[in-house]
């Protein structure tokens, strides 16, 4: 094990429990949703290809829960090679798992053999799903915020002299690729801006389940404030409905057609109306951009939809 000094406050179940809320508001802030990225999976595959681990996942641990946003896992694998004794999906609890210890000491962690290290012998992932091996390295924002780790495990041990690629040179694979998962959140910020910047309330959808990329803050002070990206926009803004915009994105969606929403006359007497147009955001090529305007025609409202749809597929 390398690059690491524990203390006692850091063997403690949920390690990354000091700090939460401030980590998830950052996620929010940065546009980082819980759902399966395109290009955070593709970092993910890198990391197993460059370390032979068994898998390898982009996370963001939050107040709540840890969520890979990029998952991998070997596909070579052949009949009696070691395998994982589970599939955690895309979450797990706040106290599974190494990545929490990484995130409060906000230094890379490498465990050759977790057998070897009582402190970590006993987390719940090693009975669960037979980890015996760790890398994993904090992703550290331009603010300074740990937002998450980038991590790789394996059902083996990785000690001895037939291992070496673990250890040094599995610290440096993993902190490089940490360093370029951050250059592609640099982007995401970008993507926040552009959005943020918008004169009306916008939203950033995708799946048929529509679930929340980006709303910016003048969507949130006609629907409410979001409090973790990546649950369906009816969850998140329940007053959707009451303006036609979830009809109107699922029929964008079934048609692959540019909508409009009849236009809502509001209390102070302005009238709303919403563009639904497809886009692509960083991370995800097909979703959809909803755009409102105040007092203003449906060809005005397809005209700014497009563009900015347009300026989020050149990041």
């Amino acid at each position: 094990m390398t690059d690491q000094k524990l203390t006692g406050r850091e063997v403690s179940a949920s390690p990354a429990a000091e700090g939460g809320a401030e980590r998830a508001a950052r996620h929010r802030e940065l546009g980082l949703a819980s759902v399966p990225d395109e290009r955070f999976d593709e970092f993910a595959r890198e990391l197993v290809e460059r370390t032979g681990a068994i898998a390898a996942m982009v996370d963001f641990v939050g107040d709540r829960r840890l969520y890979f946003a990029g998952l991998a896992a070997r596909t070579d694998l052949e009949p009696g090679d070691p395998v994982l004794l589970g599939d955690p999906g895309r979450e797990m609890a706040l106290d599974h798992g190494f990545c929490p210890h990484v995130v409060a000491r906000r230094k890379a962690l490498v465990l050759d053999d977790v057998y070897a290290y009582p402190r970590f012998a006993g987390n719940p992932v090693v009975d669960e799903l037979g980890v015996r091996s760790y890398l994993g390295a904090p992703l550290i924002d331009d603010d300074g915020t740990v937002i998450g780790t980038v991590c790789a495990v394996d059902p083996s041990p990785k000690s001895g002299p037939e291992n070496a690629g673990w250890g040094k040179r599995g610290l440096e694979t993993i902190k490089q690729v940490a360093d370029d998962v951050l250059g592609e959140i640099r982007v995401r910020r970008r993507a926040s801006a552009l959005i943020e910047a918008a004169p009306g309330p916008v939203m950033v959808t995708v799946g048929e389940n529509l679930e929340v990329l980006y709303a910016n803050s003048a969507h949130e002070r006609f629907f409410g404030a979001v409090r973790e990206l990546g649950a369906p926009a009816v969850q998140v803004f329940p007053g959707l409905g009451a303006v036609g915009l979830p009809a109107a994105v699922q029929q964008a969606l079934r048609f692959d057609t540019p909508v409009t929403t009849e236009a809502v006359r509001l209390a102070d007497g302005h009238e709303l109306l919403f563009a639904v147009v497809p886009a692509q955001v960083p991370g995800h090529h097909s979703a959809q951009l909803t755009v409102g305007v105040l007092d203003a025609e449906a060809d005005t409202a397809l005209a700014l939809a497009y563009e900015l749809s347009e300026s989020l597929a050149k990041l």
